[in-house]
């Protein structure tokens, strides 16, 4: 028996393709419209960037991949030992108990453990196989599968893997951003998967200047010939959308996930420079601020693997 959508259709066109919707987490309609090629803007369901098809708020900032959208409220989700179906949720900063990433997208939620998965992964954990843009074989998720990720590097637990040969990613590679955007670079980046380039003096990011392992995957601008690490490009946090709010450590008042530019006031909690993404409390006349590394060390980790 399918479950209730989160969306009601209010207009459609011509080839019955919903053109305007109200989705049950956003409090105004929500547009289809067409990709006119920026990239400054991610799906509020995944954090993804926005790429056609994709419905947006023309009151507000807030966009969602149509696929995003028309998840419905309850899923059951494969692979999983949590009871279902799970329960679609947001506005919650949580780590996803599938990829790890800290996130304040869309989440499934197990009603009596509270553990959370996030969009990407609950999508790719649709039974079939699953395709990835830098792989001609389709891909299989085997959960008990230990070994290394071809892409990362890393050992894992629980990977897609290549039937035709012995391609494995581990679920945070699978879900990487095919273009990102960084200031080091006036062009989008593409994920890469192999460096063709023989030169050695090549062989670094043009961000922190490291070396780089050539069968690793990075980011690349042909255009500039720029090469760069993904976590140098994406982050610590790159699925968290600034200017949310925080809920979960003890400070009386609302706190935004900021990044500071310009003027970095000291952290409450280490004492050193907000130059990275921290949490500042929306009232004004407070002035408190913290690292988010020092709340989500110190408060979220703690919290998870209490539950784990």
């Amino acid at each position: 028996m399918p479950y209730e959508s989160s969306i009601i259709v209010i207009e459609s066109n011509d080839a019955g393709e919903a053109t305007k919707v109200k989705h049950f987490k956003h409090m105004h309609n929500l547009m289809l419209g067409p990709f006119d090629g920026g990239y400054e803007n991610s799906c509020d369901g995944c954090m993804l960037p926005i790429s056609d098809p994709f419905y947006y708020c023309s009151e507000c900032v807030f966009f969602l991949h149509k696929a995003c959208a028309e998840l419905p409220k309850m899923k059951n989700v494969w692979h999983e030992l949590c009871r279902e179906p799970l329960v679609l949720v947001s506005d919650k900063v949580f780590e996803c108990a599938k990829c790890r990433h800290i996130s304040n997208t869309f989440a499934y939620e197990c009603s009596e453990c509270e553990s959370k998965r996030c969009l990407r992964c609950v999508i790719a954990l649709t039974p079939g196989a699953r395709t990835c843009l830098r792989h001609e074989h389709p891909l299989f998720f085997y959960k008990d599968y230990q070994g290394y990720c071809d892409a990362c590097g890393n050992l894992t637990l629980g990977a897609f893997c290549c039937k035709d040969c012995n391609f494995v990613l581990h679920f945070g590679c699978f879900s990487l951003p095919i273009t990102a955007h960084h200031k080091c670079d006036e062009h989008l980046l593409s994920l890469t998967a192999h460096d063709d380039n023989s030169y050695s003096e090549s062989h670094y990011c043009d961000i922190c200047e490291e070396s780089r392992d050539i069968n690793r995957w990075f980011y690349h601008c042909a255009i500039c010939d720029t090469s760069v690490h993904v976590n140098c490009v994406l982050g610590k946090y790159p699925f968290l959308k600034l200017g949310s709010f925080f809920e979960g450590i003890d400070h009386p008042h609302p706190l935004t996930i900021v990044k500071k530019k310009y003027y970095y006031l000291d952290c409450d909690k280490c004492g050193k420079p907000c130059e990275n993404l921290s949490l500042e409390c929306s009232k004004l006349e407070c002035k408190y601020i913290v690292h988010l590394d020092c709340v989500v060390n110190y408060t979220l980790r703690c919290f998870l693997w209490w539950r784990m």
